[in-house]
């Protein structure tokens, strides 16, 4: 039997499995330390039309959990299997494994997130976890973050999801002209259509949607849009006080 080792990116090496006996230790001992130290292991299998399916952690040095995947690739009839080995970068100062460590995220406090930013006052992008958790918590604290996180496609739309209102403003220059947060912002809160670049206030589909959903986010339209029929009636049809941020057209 095979058993091909790879990243998502690379094929790290193929072991031909002959027998069960200190398979699991060659993997570990001589493979996952020369990736790199300090990370999570996801051990996943392809299936035949390429999607990926991940099937448990390996922890740390959880040796165990390898031994048990090795087992059970041994006895079953295929002859080829993969090993993918997905990489996760992230920064916990008490170093808990990656899935006790989102445990923690997972029931930090409001207070804590505040305390957390009073404290440390600059975060990281391999503190991505806990940024995430953090604008979760508390969308607002989005405009505290340094600039190059408020690049990051990720935590915007964390942000986003989580009901702040002013993450277009806020957000990067390079994520404003990126449709899909755009979008979003805009599906969150219409008038976000104010902070978008000038492409986005002609683009008529995206228009449309605010305008559907508050229509005095027409003032934010395009000139060419303010003039478009279907633009103006889907905006008077829950606003009539957009009418007169219509062209007089």
């Amino acid at each position: 039997m095979e058993l091909i080792i790879n990243t998502l990116s690379e094929i790290i090496c193929s072991i031909k499995i002959d027998n069960l006996s200190d398979i699991a230790k060659q993997i570990y001992d001589g493979i996952i330390p020369n990736i790199d130290h300090g990370i999570t292991f996801i051990v996943s299998i392809k299936k035949e039309d390429g999607t990926v399916i991940l099937n448990n952690y390996l922890l740390d040095d959880n040796i165990i959990e390898l031994e048990n995947y090795i087992t059970n690739i041994y006895n079953s009839s295929k002859n080829t299997h993969i090993l993918y080995i997905i990489k996760e970068y992230y920064n916990d100062y008490e170093n808990r494994s990656l899935v006790d460590y989102k445990h923690y995220l997972k029931h930090l406090s409001g207070y804590s997130c505040i305390e957390i930013i009073k404290i440390r006052q600059h975060l990281y992008e391999s503190e991505k976890y806990l940024i995430l958790s953090i604008i979760k918590n508390n969308g607002g604290l989005f405009v505290v973050l340094d600039e190059n996180l408020r690049n990051v496609k990720e935590i915007v739309l964390m942000a986003i999801s989580n009901n702040f209102e002013l993450v277009l403003e806020y957000a990067s220059e390079t994520l404003k002209k990126d449709k899909e947060i755009v979008l979003a912002a805009i599906k969150n809160n219409p008038d976000a259509l104010k902070y978008a670049y000038e492409e986005f206030t002609e683009d008529k589909s995206l228009v449309l949607n605010a305008m559907n959903m508050h229509g005095a986010a027409l003032y934010y339209a395009s000139k060419k849009l303010q003039n478009d029929k279907e633009i103006v009636l889907a905006a008077v049809s829950n606003c009539g006080l957009a009418l007169q941020d219509a062209s007089k057209n």
